[in-house]
Parts: structure tokens; sequence; C-alpha cells
């Protein structure tokens, strides 16, 4: 199917018209995400029935500039009109335009801006004990870090376990590590330049919540893949497995994970899940409106049906700025006292979930049979937002929001909140 007619009213402020209202770095940043995610979206139908992959488009946004938004302005990355780093709501909106093209090189990107912040805003675990010597360290491994993802470098995750958990193993002295186990879900796996692999000490722990974070070569000795990634949607993330057999990390590398030290994690990280979410809903219904016209399709019963799925879009594109606004708060305050990031944000996933996939099922019953054809790719677009929106269960968030609510105290916080 071609692209979206960008000359007939649009659900979504997709490409061109977001990097166009944009200024500077940032919607420089904004047009590349609009022109890589369309060449994504013109491949993806061939790339799924293919090998299943985005090498050329993820070497593409390693050209752009794209990573760097990770990059704190203080080292180097792409600054904001106020010369501070790029908001965070802002790192969502370029996720949002890339999955408008492709759910799954949006995908790809998740993992990197959240794991990158423990690069630069966290204290490594194997830092100093004076705080000269440790304030000189972290200076010299942000350093380090920022180079790297300027230069392209993408960090992936290796995160979920299906049985015992990955150790990490001191070495004397402590600085180096040992890793040693399976993750399995590692979204871009294929692509990725370094792995951010949670473990726990000697691999021995009770608690569901890692002990470290560990960043990773992707080409480090004992670290391979199992690329084994098969789903009805998001085909083209690599998420497969991640095997650690005795793979050495330096100790500045290996970072204490502790949710309080980064303000509104778990938010961050769900706006962005939720950003892609929209994104993808709203190309749904683009793509959908396109073939309606182009066939004709009209009176009183299709216009209430365009009418009700175009103010679906709507919505959740409002509580996706609302929440965004929401975590910038927290991260420009370096707190988010009350958990008011987390709350605005899991309400925000919640709602964005449950209508973005309402959207996508029921454009069918706008273009009809039209829809269904195999040049539509309506139906990668469902199955897309189907696959990603069951990272999380949606019954828990709602349990969590009702809880704090009735409650008055704060949610407990986590990767998912």
């Amino acid at each position: 199917m071609s692209a979206p007619s960008l000359d007939r009213p649009r659900v979504a402020a997709a490409p061109p018209a977001a990097a166009e209202a944009q200024p500077g770095p940032y919607g420089e940043l904004l047009a590349a995400a609009a022109e890589i995610g369309e060449r994504a979206r013109a491949v993806a139908a061939e790339r799924e029935a293919g090998d299943r992959e985005l090498f050329a488009e993820v070497a593409a946004i390693k050209e752009s500039g794209i990573l760097a938004a990770a990059v704190p302005a203080r080292l180097g990355g792409p600054a904001a009109e106020d010369g501070g780093d790029i908001a965070p709501s802002r790192r969502a909106e370029l996720l949002r335009v890339l999955a408008y093209g492709n759910g799954s090189l949006a995908q790809i990107l998740q993992p990197h801006f959240v794991f990158a912040r423990w690069l630069f805003e966290e204290k490594p675990e194997g830092a100093a004990s004076t705080a000269a010597a440790s304030d000189s360290r972290r200076s010299a491994r942000e350093t380090v870090w920022a180079e790297r993802i300027l230069g392209g470098a993408l960090l992936s995750n290796a995160q979920a376990e299906r049985g015992p958990h990955v150790a990490v193993i001191p070495e004397k002295g402590g600085n180096a590590a040992r890793l040693d186990g399976e993750k399995h879900f590692c979204t871009g796996s294929p692509y990725a330049d370094f792995f951010a692999v949670s473990a726990f000490h000697h691999g021995a722990s009770d608690s569901a919540v890692p002990d470290v974070v560990a960043f990773v070569d992707a080409l480090a000795p004992g670290l391979s893949l199992v690329d084994e990634w098969d789903a009805l949607g998001q085909r083209l993330t690599g998420s497969g497995r991640v095997r650690l057999d005795g793979v050495r990390v330096a100790g500045g590398d290996v970072h204490p994970f502790e949710f309080g030290a980064l303000p509104a994690y778990g938010a961050f990280a769900q706006l962005l899940h939720a950003a892609i979410d929209v994104g993808l809903a709203e190309a749904a219904l683009d793509e959908a409106l396109d073939i309606a016209r182009s066939a004709g399709i009209g009176g009183e019963l299709t216009e209430h049906l365009t009418g009700e799925l175009a103010a679906r879009a709507f919505a959740a594109a409002a509580v996706l700025d609302s929440a965004g606004r929401a975590v910038d708060l927290a991260f420009a305050e370096g707190a988010d006292p009350g958990g008011r990031a987390a709350l605005a944000v899991g309400a925000a996933k919640a709602t964005t979930g449950e209508l973005t996939v309402d959207i996508a099922s029921r454009v069918f019953e706008l273009t009809g049979t039209r829809g269904v054809a195999p040049n539509a790719e309506l139906d990668r677009r469902w199955r897309d937002l189907r696959t990603h929106t069951l990272h999380e269960k949606r019954r828990d968030k709602l349990r969590t929001l009702g809880r704090a609510f009735l409650t008055g105290n704060p949610p407990e916080l986590g990767t998912q909140f």
C-alpha cells in the first residue's frame, strides 16, 4: 500500500507536519524519524515475508542522530530551544512518529532511551569511595558513553528471564565482574551495539528487582544471540534470547538498580510504549481513511463511524500529551513526589491501550473487504498493536491506579509503573 496522502486531513500530527512545526535540532531529528519511518513502512510487508529484519533502517537511525537524543546537552547531545536536554515527551514523540511508519522500528529504540539514563544520571556500583574520585570516574565514563552514542551506538535490553536469574560475580578488587545466564525477549538484539543486562549478585535473590544493570559490548566474548522471535505482530524487532557465558564487564559499567536514583524511571519507559501505540493507531486510521476515500465509501453511518474513531484517536493523543508533561516535570524537578508522573502515565497507558487496539480493530468496518486485501496492510497495524499492548496486563495497571486513589498512598514504583 502507498503512503497515506498528506494533502488530506489527518488524525495524526504526522510527518511532515510535525517536523515542520519544530525548529532547531529537535525538528531535524523529527524530520529524520518521519523519513526513516516511511522507508520502514514501505518495506514492512516484504521484510515480514522474508528475513524479518530492518538492518538498513536501523543503520539509517544510527546515522541520523536520533539516538543522540538520549545524551545530555552538557555532553554534546542535541539541545532543546532553551539549551537544555531534549525533554522526555519529545523523545516519546520521536517514537510516535517512527511507529506511524513502522511499529517494530520504534520499539527497537525504546530500550535505548530508557537504559541510557543509567549511564548519565547514576553512579556506577564500582565507583571510588571518595567524592572527588567518584566524580572523576563518573565524568570519564559519561564521556566515553556519550561519545559512543553520539557516534551511533544503539543500546538494547537484556532484562526478561524465564529461569534462573542472570548472575553477576565481582572479580577481586571490584574492577570487573562476570555475567552468566540467559535473557529472553531482548528487543532489538540483532541490531544492538551494547546490551543493558539486569543481574543479581551470584544469581541468588528472592526479589523480582535486579541488583544491578551492566552495560556489555554486543561483541563481548561469551555473549551470543538466539534469533528466535516469532510472534503475531512486531515481527521485525528481533526480540530473541541473549546468552551470557562468563561475559566480563568493567566495574565502572555495572550500576546499582535503584529506581529512586532515576526519577520517573518506570513512567518514562511506559510513556515511550504508549507513544508507540498511539503512532500505530493513528497510522491505521489514516491508512483506512485513504482506502475509504479512494473507493468512494461514504454515507451517514460511515461518517458516524469515522467521527467516532477520529475522536478516539484524538483522545489517545491527548492523554499521551498530558502524561508526557507530567514526566517532563519529574525530570525537571529531579523527583516524582507522590508518584504523580507514574499515575499520569499509568492512566494514560491503560487508556491508550484500550483506545488504540479498538481503533486498529474497527478500521476494517470503515474499509470493508478492501481493508483485508493483501496490499492494504491494515492487518499489520492491528497485529503490531495487539502484540505491543500485551507487554503488561492492563488490569494490573488499573488495579494499581485504583488502590493509589482509594488509599491516597503513592503507587509502588517499578519498571512498569
